[in-house]
């Protein structure tokens, strides 16, 4: 009759040590990988959009891109600041009935999302870099 191995169980090949050791590394990445997900959360983020807090009269940089144009509110004299604001307008959908009668307009920024639609009128900062 032959004999059958047991079945489940832990390995008798593993000394505790061992067990300890890869407890202890899968210990220390999962603490990495919970490190780097807070980081991504949480950690420093420049590329946020200041684009619902413009008004006229301040002046931005875009740090998106022209698709899809993130700004930074800067000082108009700061060197970055490419662009000045015009109007805003909290109920505009449609940039081209918004802005059609500010005076001096050489562009405008249109978002539209879960908390509202809104359109800027720009024109290019011509205090840029002074001081």
């Amino acid at each position: 009759m032959s004999q059958i191995p047991p079945q489940g169980g832990p390995n008798a090949s593993y000394t505790p040590a061992q067990i300890r050791r890869n407890r202890l590394a899968f210990l220390g990445l999962v603490l990495i990988i919970a490190g780097l997900v807070a980081f991504v959360v949480l950690g420093p983020h420049d590329t946020k959009d200041q684009s619902a807090t413009l008004k006229a009269g301040d002046c931005f940089q875009n740090i998106g891109t022209d698709k899809e144009a993130k700004t930074k509110k800067l000082a108009c004299t700061d060197p970055h600041a490419d662009y000045k604001v015009l109007k805003m307008d909290k109920d505009g959908v449609v940039d081209t009935f918004s802005c059609s009668d500010v005076p001096g307009t050489t562009g405008s920024l249109t978002q539209m999302g879960p908390r509202g639609s809104f359109v800027v009128c720009f024109k290019e900062n011509h205090e840029k870099g002074k001081k």
